[in-house]
């Protein structure tokens, strides 16, 4: 990271907090510009749910052969409003390869579609 850099993220009111209180609790320093490091800025909740999210989208074509009622209850238990909420979205990820969680333009995507606020921090 440039001094330019780090000038212009120090001065970004709405980061640095967050960067500062990450910092403080341990967390290493890294590029924090517009990517998928920003990631770890996001509150705990956020980013387990985003978690979820993209484990329910790497498995979701194998949940559509799901048919005991049973398992139906169980995944929606475990993946409480994203199961089978997931099914509606996956057209929009149909460009990529689910079981690649790691692809930053697919969790840009996710992130843009069921989180905003997330998407408005990561890529702004």
């Amino acid at each position: 990271m440039e001094l330019d850099e780090a000038r212009e993220l120090i001065g970004n009111s709405r980061l640095w907090p967050r960067i500062r209180n990450y910092l403080a609790a341990g967390g290493e320093m890294m590029d924090f510009s517009k990517s998928v490091n920003r990631l770890v800025l996001l509150d705990r909740t956020t980013l387990e749910n985003v978690k979820l999210w993209l484990d329910a989208l790497a498995q979701a074509e194998d949940w559509k052969k799901i048919v005991d009622g049973g398992e139906v209850r169980k995944l929606k238990e475990q993946y409480p409003g994203i199961y089978p909420d997931v099914f509606r979205y996956l057209p929009y990820f149909s460009k990529f390869d689910l079981k690649d969680s790691s692809n930053p333009e697919l969790t840009f995507l996710l992130l843009k579609i069921k989180f905003p606020e997330a998407y408005e921090l990561c890529c702004s």
